[in-house]
């Protein structure tokens, strides 16, 4: 079992994240962290939305660069991050997730609001989108799905047997399987401890990791109507036609084991008026901490057109 001690996720880990986090109560004294950054007079918002263990950290090269011109915002999913850790497995579901996000943009009113997603920022992002299209600038599509008739959605089987398998629960609490081998070893890349450092400090024991054992439950597979997430995912789906004439932005790494090429072509598909995709070559799932040099690049270079 991993534990670890003499971590702070409310330390800026040597300077590498100097912001201070908010707390908006999502639920009943529930909080959810969220980093709001840049001029709140700017042209637009970016809403930076993570997946899979990770959290607002990913996106510090993101707030950092985009916050001079730009407002950025970037939550902490609950669960995860600074957020608050509720226990009960129950209370973690895509709606609610969706809500919660809902929740956190009521009380902060972006404007002009374009989010980023990457992973489950996908389905929240995309969920919370199409719900209020009149808010939406753009939207710029990192590795990530909000659909699940087409194309076939299915896990890949790597995941179904770490998480989903005979002892997953316990992989992925207990032993932390997402952050010591999803993140550590699945980029071009192996982190080192010093790197790895801000991604176990919000989840220092097996209790604070229920939000991140979840996930795979909650990712609906095509034949699977009967899933608990099927029809949420369904809704999302046929919610994105109302996002169509949105610009959108496709920034695409080629060595993700989860997101490939059906999903990057069904992204395609939902916008009229693509700018890329632009292919990140040795970048992997996690491309904001392999590339996020070359993704700025692009967003900054499109998002001056907005």
């Amino acid at each position: 079992m991993r534990v670890y001690t003499g971590l702070d996720v409310r330390s800026d880990f040597g300077g590498r994240f100097p912001w201070q986090s908010r707390f908006i109560d999502v639920d009943h004294g529930v909080r959810q962290a969220v980093i709001d950054e840049g001029p709140r007079d700017a042209k637009l918002t970016f809403l930076l939305l993570h997946g899979n263990p990770t959290w607002s950290y990913l996106y510090r090269d993101f707030i950092q660069r985009l916050s001079t011109k730009y407002r950025v915002i970037a939550p902490d999913h609950v669960g995860f991050g600074r957020s608050d850790k509720p226990r009960d497995p129950r209370w973690y579901t895509l709606e609610r997730h969706i809500g919660n996000l809902g929740k956190v943009l009521d009380e902060l009113r972006p404007e002009r609001v374009v989010p980023v997603i990457q992973d489950w920022g996908g389905p929240i992002g995309m969920g919370w989108a199409a719900r209020n299209p009149g808010k939406i600038a753009g939207v710029v599509v990192l590795n990530s799905w909000a659909f699940v008739r087409a194309p076939r959605m299915k896990l890949p089987w790597l995941v179904r047997f770490l998480a989903l398998g005979r002892g997953g629960w316990k992989r992925a609490t207990q032993s932390n399987i997402f952050v010591e081998m999803s993140i550590a070893r699945g980029g071009p890349r192996w982190l080192t401890d010093e790197e790895l450092l801000p991604y176990r400090a919000p989840h220092p024991t097996p209790d604070d990791r229920v939000g991140i054992a979840r996930f795979p439950q909650l990712f609906p597979q095509t034949h699977d109507q009967g899933h608990e997430s099927w029809a949420t995912m369904a809704a999302i789906e046929d919610g994105l036609g109302k996002l169509r004439e949105k610009p959108a932005l496709i920034v695409w790494a080629k060595k993700d084991p989860v997101f490939a090429k059906p999903q990057l072509q069904r992204w395609q598909e939902v916008f009229a008026r693509v700018d890329g995709p632009h292919l990140l070559e040795n970048a992997g799932h996690y491309l904001q901490e392999n590339a996020p040099g070359p993704i700025l690049d692009q967003i900054e270079r499109w998002a001056a057109a907005l």
